[in-house]
C-alpha cells in the first residue's frame, strides 16, 4: 500500500488550493471549517511559507496528506513553524503523516527549534486539544506538549457598562494619517512580533480603521486590533466565523503604553471597546490565543477553543 503513495514538496504541486480546502473540511471542518481565501492566504502564498520544506502526501493524484510549514525571514534564526499537518482520516496509521514529518525534520539543521503553531499568520497558537490524535502523533515523535492558549467566546448584545472610562480618555476608531502614532505606540510597549504583525496588517490588508485607540488628549495610549463581519477581514479571532453568528466580531491583539498599565485602565478600555462593537451591531464576540481566563471572564468570556503548545529541538 505504501509504494502507491507520494510525497512531493509544495513547491512542486500542481494542483490548487481547493484540494487542501476540500481535505480539511471533510477531517477537521466540523471544528474548524475553513475557507479557499483563508488557505491561500496562511497556508500557500504567504512570504514565511517554506515552499521547499513543505510537503504533500498524493495517491494517484489524489491528495490525502499535507504538512506546511513556515521559517524566519532572517537565515541565521534557528526556528521553525509546524503550521498544519493533516492527513486524511481514510488514510491514516499507514506511516503518512510520519513520512512528511520525517522528509521535514531531515532537512533542518542541529539544534533547530520547531513550534507547533504560533507562526506568522497562524491557523492555531498550539495543537486543538480536541485532536487527541494529533496530540498522541506528535508526542510519539518526540514533541514536548506543554502549556495551554485558548480562544474565548461571548454574546455582547446585552452587555453593560461595569467599568467606566475617566472622562480624560477616549476610545474610537483610528482615522487615516495615525499610523505613526500606532506603530510608535507598538515599538516602544510591545513585542517585536505585534510591530511585524501590525505593520503587515496596515500596510497590506486592511484599512487604518480596524484598531480602536485609547487616547488621553492627543496621545494614542493604547490600541486593540478588531475584525467584525462589517470589514469582512479574517482577523484571527474570526477565522472560524462559520461557527458563529451572523453578526460576528473579534479582538486581539489589545495593549496599553507601559506607563498606564496595572491601574485598572485596560479594563476600562476594554469595557468601552465592547460598547463600542456593540453600538455597530455585533453580537457574537470573540478573543483569540489569550491565556487571560479571569481577566476576560469579567465581560462574560469562557473557553471556545483549546490549543496545547508543541516545541522539539533537532539534534
Amino acid at each position: 500500500m505504501n509504494d502507491t503513495i507520494k510525497i512531493e514538496s509544495l513547491q512542486q504541486f500542481e494542483g490548487n488550493s481547493i484540494e487542501l480546502v476540500q481535505l480539511w473540511n471533510k477531517n477537521v471542518g466540523s471544528h474548524f471549517p475553513i475557507t479557499e481565501q483563508l488557505v491561500e492566504r496562511n497556508l500557500l502564498s504567504n512570504r514565511w511559507v517554506d515552499r521547499n520544506n513543505s510537503y504533500l502526501a498524493l495517491v494517484d493524484g489524489t491528495l490525502v496528506g499535507f504538512l506546511i510549514t513556515k521559517k524566519p525571514l532572517e537565515n541565521e534564526q534557528k526556528r521553525v513553524w509546524i503550521s498544519s499537518l493533516l492527513v486524511d482520516k481514510d488514510w491514516r496509521k499507514k506511516g503518512i503523516g510520519t513520512q512528511l514529518l520525517h522528509h521535514f525534520e531531515q532537512r533542518l539543521v542541529p539544534e533547530t527549534e520547531i513550534l507547533i503553531g504560533m507562526d506568522r499568520y497562524h491557523l492555531f497558537p498550539g495543537i486543538p486539544a480536541q485532536l487527541s490524535e494529533a496530540i498522541y502523533f506528535f508526542e510519539k515523535k518526540g514533541y514536548t506538549i506543554s502549556g495551554k492558549a485558548y480562544d474565548l467566546r461571548t454574546k455582547i448584545s446585552k452587555y453593560k457598562s461595569q467599568y467606566p472610562l475617566e472622562e480624560m480618555y477616549l476610545v474610537r476608531r483610528l482615522r487615516e494619517g495615525e499610523q505613526p502614532a500606532l506603530f510608535t505606540l507598538l515599538k516602544e510597549n510591545f513585542s517585536q512580533r505585534w510591530y511585524d504583525d501590525t505593520l503587515e496588517l496596515v500596510d497590506r490588508e486592511r484599512e487604518i480603521a480596524g484598531t480602536i485607540g485609547l487616547f488621553r488628549g492627543n496621545t494614542l495610549i493604547g490600541f486593540a486590533h478588531v475584525h467584525t463581519f462589517n470589514d469582512g477581514y479574517f482577523g484571527p479571532s474570526v477565522y472560524w466565523k462559520a461557527r458563529l453568528e451572523a453578526n460576528y466580531g473579534g479582538l486581539g491583539p489589545i495593549g496599553l503604553a507601559k506607563e498606564y498599565q496595572g491601574k485598572g485602565l485596560g479594563t476600562a478600555f476594554f469595557d468601552q471597546i465592547v460598547l463600542l462593537l456593540q453600538k455597530e451591531g455585533i453580537e457574537d464576540m470573540v478573543v483569540d490565543w489569550t491565556i487571560l481566563l479571569n481577566y476576560y471572564g469579567k465581560f462574560g468570556f469562557d473557553v471556545w477553543n483549546e490549543y496545547l503548545h508543541g516545541t522539539k529541538v533537532t539534534n
